[in-house]
C-alpha cells in the first residue's frame, strides 16, 4: 500500500491531531513539554518551499504518518544543521512500510530545498534507518540516555 504524502501547511486542521500523537509518544516524559508547545512548533513547520517543514501521510484519506525536517535539533551538536525528526506512524499502521515511505519522501523534499546532509538521532530505531541508507556517526549521551546520531548525504 502506498501513502498519499502531503504538506502539513495544506492541512492546518490536523496540527492538534499531530500534537496529541507527539505528546503521547515523546512529550509526556518531558516535564517542560505541553500540547500547546508542540502545536507551536508544528505551526513553525507549516511550509512548502522553506525549512523547517512537516509532511503527513494518508492512507484511504486517514492520517497515519508524519515526518519533519527540523533546524538545529540537538543543541549539543550545532555543527549539524538539518535534522529528520517527528517520524511517527500511527500504532495500527506500523510495520507496513509507511515509515519508510514518509522518511524517503521527506529526504527528497530536503534535497529539493537544498539540504546536502541530513541528520537524525534515535535511541532505538538504528536498524530501521540503516535499511534506508542512514549511517551512524556518533553515539553521545543526550538527555540522560545514549543515542545514535545518523547521517544521510543527499547529493
Amino acid at each position: 500500500m502506498k501513502l498519499s504524502i502531503e504538506f502539513l501547511v495544506d492541512y492546518p486542521n490536523l496540527v492538534s491531531h499531530l500534537a496529541t500523537w507527539f505528546y503521547e509518544e515523546w512529550g509526556r516524559r518531558n516535564p517542560v513539554n505541553s500540547l500547546e508547545k508542540i502545536e507551536q512548533r508544528l505551526q513553525g513547520r507549516m511550509n512548502r518551499d522553506s525549512l523547517p517543514i512537516t509532511l503527513i501521510g494518508f492512507l484511504d484519506g486517514k492520517l497515519v504518518a508524519s515526518a519533519s525536517i527540523k533546524i538545529c535539533e540537538m543543541v549539543t551538536h550545532p555543527q549539524y544543521k538539518y535534522w529528520l525528526g517527528a517520524v511517527y506512524v500511527d500504532g495500527a499502521h506500523r510495520g507496513k512500510g509507511f515509515g519508510s515511505q514518509i522518511v524517503l519522501r521527506t529526504a527528497l523534499e530536503a534535497k529539493r530545498l537544498g539540504v546536502r546532509n541530513l541528520y537524525l538521532y534515535t535511541r532505538s530505531h538504528e536498524d530501521f534507518y540503516s535499511h534506508l541508507d542512514w549511517k551512524p556517526i556518533e553515539r553521545p549521551h543526550y538527555r540522560g540516555r545514549e543515542v545514535v546520531i545518523m547521517k544521510q548525504g543527499l547529493n
